[in-house]
């Protein structure tokens, strides 16, 4: 016996419709190449399946005794195909990585457009967190890398340059354009004027291997402490001091309204990625460390 499942497709909207009028238009075909398709379907059974007449089309007792084993057999096929198709669908593979606050309220946005274009086979999952949670996860291994300003070596653990940076000053953008536009020297830097880090911050750590030096008792009444760099470009903004920060904290755009003044001499303060030591990195992890680098640079 020969038949096709576009023959039992035929004859099941033939039955449900009880009209071959109705059923040709749900399969979009001709009336007449339905009614053809059935008269083939019956003459392969060797029986009638339907009773025609010209108000309605009615199952025979062999039509109804086929239905149901068409119906089963219909769904049966059309859900191992689909079985089939979603096991042999490439599945998308899955980036985790861990980026500091200030690029991820900035440019990340723009990175994971990027990267969706550039790599559809991967799907991105991001972690917002502070530098030494995403240094844990790298470690433990739930991140596969980490994007910020690393500085401590740990054993196990590979640190290499994303973007060069360095330390400048942020100062509110009400100062004369002149002043904003001349370095200044570490050495005339008014520590009692500056919002800082918490001490622990190693990039606070490096900032005051270069800020002149206060007496003790004066630093712990005149410092102004944050935990985040986007808090000290607030209060910068607001005029309420001004703040060393790493110079890639002018991707933020104009989210804050203030001037990045360089310092000298230069303190590099680079942007980096860590990643396990002895793990080779993925053609994922490659491509979105290259977005991300891409969006960093100067328009």
């Amino acid at each position: 016996m020969n038949f096709s499942l576009r023959q039992l497709r035929g004859f099941l909207a033939v039955a449900e419709h009880a009209s071959f009028t109705k059923a040709a238009a749900q399969l979009h075909v001709t009336q007449a190449g339905l009614s053809a398709m059935v008269r083939e379907f019956e003459q392969t059974v060797g029986c009638r399946l339907f009773e025609r007449s010209t108000r309605a089309v009615l199952l025979t007792d062999a039509g109804r005794t086929l239905l149901p084993v068409a119906q089963r057999t219909v769904d049966e096929l059309g859900e191992t195909m689909r079985q089939l198709a979603a096991a042999n669908k490439p599945r998308a593979r899955v980036l985790r990585v861990g980026v500091t606050p200030l690029i991820a309220s900035s440019i990340l946005p723009q990175v994971l457009r990027a990267y969706a274009e550039a790599q559809p086979e991967w799907r991105v999952e991001v972690a917002d967190m502070d530098r030494g949670l995403i240094q844990q996860g790298v470690e433990d291994g739930t991140l596969d890398a980490g994007f910020g300003a690393f500085f401590q070596k740990t054993a196990g653990m590979r640190r290499r340059g994303l973007f060069p940076a360095e330390l400048v000053l942020a100062q509110p953008a009400t100062l004369a354009p002149k002043t904003r536009r001349a370095p200044l020297s570490w050495q005339r830097l008014d520590p009692a004027s500056l919002i800082v880090l918490p001490p622990s911050n190693p990039i606070q750590q490096l900032i005051d291997r270069h800020v002149p030096s206060m007496p003790d008792a004066a630093q712990s009444t005149a410092r102004r402490v944050y935990s985040h760099l986007e808090t000290l470009l607030a209060m910068v903004e607001a005029g309420l001091g001004q703040a060393v920060v790493p110079s890639f904290a002018a991707l933020t755009g104009t989210r804050w309204r203030v001037t990045l003044r360089d310092l000298t001499p230069r303190v590099a303060l680079d942007y980096a990625i860590v990643t396990r030591s002895g793990r080779r990195d993925s053609a994922g992890l490659n491509a979105f460390a290259d977005c991300l680098r891409a969006a960093a640079q100067p328009a």
